[in-house]
């Protein structure tokens, strides 16, 4: 069994030299955040809809 192995150490892959850097538009690096603010304020909306209808409930009884 440590014969299928024994290949494999001999291969050494260099790839440090095959990345190069990549420009980061800030726009894009913006968008993120936009996004992820009308993410929370849906989430926000949700919790509060949830929220409201259990008091509803709750009033109700």
């Amino acid at each position: 069994m440590s014969d299928i192995f024994e290949d494999d150490e001999e291969e050494v892959i260099d790839i440090g030299e095959e990345f190069e850097e990549v420009d980061v538009d800030p726009e894009e690096v913006d968008a993120t955040g936009v996004s992820l603010d009308a993410r929370r304020r849906l989430e926000n909306m949700l919790e509060e809809r949830r929220l409201r209808e259990e008091l509803d409930d709750f009033v109700d009884y």
